[in-house]
């Protein structure tokens, strides 16, 4: 945030002591630990939520953090998330310099007010407070209180790292609950057990974290959601929004779920029969799937709805028709409706579309944010994306493929894991004849090929102008002055997609002339794996997604230059992926393969030097020069 003069002016009067100096925040100074590496550090951070009943509990936050450079000031900005089941009742907060002299008071009236939303319909809304501090380091205080009402699915999260690059030097979360009330708890990342004890307000459960260091983002590392430490609590039996649930396990949640979805899907007469017209000429299960799909791409579209138990609970199906959008929830029931209406059975399940895994022995609905639809047939399971009629028919998104998912069922919750696919099936090749003059300029035929993941990842190519499609392809090739055109595409939209991009390369500046020689790059359409540092590694190495990149490359030389040097073949083959290179003459031209193969999972840290050793050698090999020389005269 940038600061006018007025404003620095401002602070340097409170620096001088209009405030007065008996208000002073003392704090132990930062052990050394906690400062490597960190931007922030959470100095005091204290949770008590007091559950009064089935529907209601409050919420009191204190947390005091040190920023320690400007890289950290986000830790230092204050948001609270309301709704209907949550609201604002108590703020106050201070500002501190670096030996704990109180600088600015913060009152409720200070915080901003926002309800805007991503979503089409929300009751979202938020309080916020945007510090802004000019001089490092300062310490920030907020005391705060919620009230949280109309039932409880859940208490709030106990996750006090909240960012990379912050460490944590005391934290406490404190629950106060009648000895009757019921509830389970899952601890993860948290080797801190919980502590009975008895207060002024009765008898509490707490626990507490000490002395976290700071986590970085390291390349190649799980999201920092699954590495901090994090405290769920739920009530066994809850209340929520006039509705009544059992959290005991993912089959008694399953059971609740299930019946938010009762009478939901009915539709009108004029639906039932344009679904009857619609599927009279199919000739199997399948091909009625298919035919409703479509239709509801056709006629439907996404937008996000987020209102009170509309979080959990689907619109109607024939709200969804008449309106003709919804969330994920209302077009996932409304796709069921329909398949109901023309005799095929599906199932309505809930996933997470960030957490790969769900937690087995807990139950919470923190736990998943998106919904989709199984269809078993008797050839095949289908598992269809309803809210992206992009996405080509039984194909299986990189958002979900592999993910964890609770079948909502009669029976209730039911736990399953959807398919991927094999890492080498995710590929991409690129097929390329480029010709070359004495003076390094080029021209190029290229036809480019993405399969599944990759063509996920390709596909906003075909929505694009043709200057937005050059400019896409333009920054995919490793040249300073390339032009691109005569480009066309083919599009495969079956359950395994892919889609062909064939175009034409014109560069001044292809290879490098230096005397009588031309150093020519091999490979201009990769860049290789990320550079890694040698430092020492904290987390695992994780790769969330597998590839393979095939590129066949022919090199034209200019007739009067011969070959002088040509990189040596490569050959290399861990338990995280291969690579291959070889290049070749074929007669007067110049043959160049090369093949990256990646395969995803969790590796052990141990491997690290390995897999440092292995991007190394990839990128050089991508970047290495054939060298030609011209024929002496």
């Amino acid at each position: 945030m940038w600061y006018n003069k007025i404003s620095i002016t401002l602070f340097s009067l409170l620096m001088s002591g209009v405030i007065n100096a008996q208000d002073k925040l003392t704090l132990p100074e930062i052990p050394e630990s906690l400062k490597e590496n960190a931007y922030s550090v959470v100095r005091q951070n204290e949770q008590e939520f007091t559950y009064q009943s089935n529907v209601s509990g409050v919420q009191k936050n204190t947390s005091v953090i040190t920023v320690l450079d400007s890289k950290g000031n986000n830790a230092a900005n204050f948001v609270c998330p309301c709704d209907m089941f949550c609201e604002l009742r108590k703020f106050h907060g201070n500002i501190y310099d670096a030996k704990g002299n109180l600088i600015r008071k913060i009152k409720q009236s200070d915080l901003k007010f926002t309800e805007y939303s991503s979503e089409l319909a929300s009751d979202d809304k938020y309080y916020y407070y945007e510090c802004a501090v000019p001089i490092y380091p300062f310490t920030v205080k907020y005391e705060w209180e919620t009230k949280h009402k109309k039932g409880l699915i859940g208490i709030p999260m106990f996750a006090p790292q909240s960012d990379y690059n912050q460490s944590i030097e005391k934290a406490t979360y404190r629950f106060y609950s009648p000895q009757n009330a019921d509830f389970i708890y899952k601890a993860v990342n948290m080797k801190a057990q919980p502590e009975k004890k008895t207060g002024e307000e009765g008898s509490y459960q707490e626990w507490t974290l000490t002395n976290l260091t700071a986590i970085e983002d390291e390349p190649f590392a799980e999201s920092l959601s699954t590495l901090i430490p994090k405290l769920y609590i739920v009530p066994k039996n809850f209340t929520y929004d006039n509705t009544h649930g059992d959290m005991s396990n993912w089959n008694t949640f399953g059971n609740w779920q299930y019946s938010l979805l009762k009478d939901r899907d009915v539709l009108s007469e004029a639906s039932k029969q344009k679904l009857a017209e619609l599927t009279k000429e199919c000739r199997s299960d399948r091909e009625k799937v298919k035919a409703v799909y479509d239709y509801l791409a056709k006629t439907t579209r996404y937008v996000s709805i987020q209102l009170g138990i509309g979080g959990l609970q689907p619109m109607s199906a024939e709200e969804v028709a008449k309106a003709g959008f919804s969330d994920c929830k209302g077009l996932s029931n409304y796709m069921r409706a329909m398949l109901k209406e023309v005799g095929i059975p599906s199932t309505y399940t809930v996933i997470s579309t960030y957490n790969p895994r769900l937690i087995k022995d807990f139950a919470s609905a923190n736990q998943m944010n998106h919904v989709i639809l199984q269809v078993t047939l008797p050839e095949e399971t289908l598992w269809l994306e309803c809210t992206n009629p992009k996405l080509p028919f039984g194909f299986v998104h990189s958002d979900i493929a592999g993910h964890d998912a609770l079948l909502i069922k009669e029976t209730g919750g039911e736990i399953c894991q959807l398919p991927t696919y094999k890492d080498s099936l995710s590929k991409e090749s690129h097929t390329a004849t480029i010709s070359l003059t004495e003076q390094g300029n080029a021209t190029a035929n290229v036809t480019r090929v993405s399969h599944l993941f990759q063509y996920e990842a390709a596909q906003e190519f075909t929505e694009l102008s043709p200057n937005k499609q050059i400019d896409y392809l333009r920054e995919k090739i490793l040249l300073p002055q390339a032009k691109v055109n005569n480009i066309s595409f083919t599009e495969n939209k079956s359950a395994s997609p892919s889609i062909a991009i064939h175009y034409n390369v014109e560069c001044e500046r292809y290879g490098s002339k230096t005397g009588n020689r031309l150093f020519v790059p091999i490979n201009v359409f990769r860049r290789g794996l990320p550079k890694l540092t040698t430092k020492n590694r904290i987390h695992s190495i994780y790769i969330k997604t597998g590839f393979m990149d095939n590129d066949t490359i022919v090199l034209e030389a200019p007739k009067n230059y011969l070959v002088e040097s040509l990189p040596k073949p490569i050959a290399i083959e861990k338990t995280f992926g291969k690579f291959y290179s070889t290049i070749n003459l074929d007669g007067d031209k110049i043959l160049i393969i090369n093949q990256l193969l990646l395969h995803s999972g969790k590796y052990d840290i141990k491997l690290y030097p390995e897999f440092t050793a292995f991007c190394k050698d990839v990128s050089n090999a991508y970047s290495s020069n054939v060298i030609l020389k011209k024929k002496s005269e």
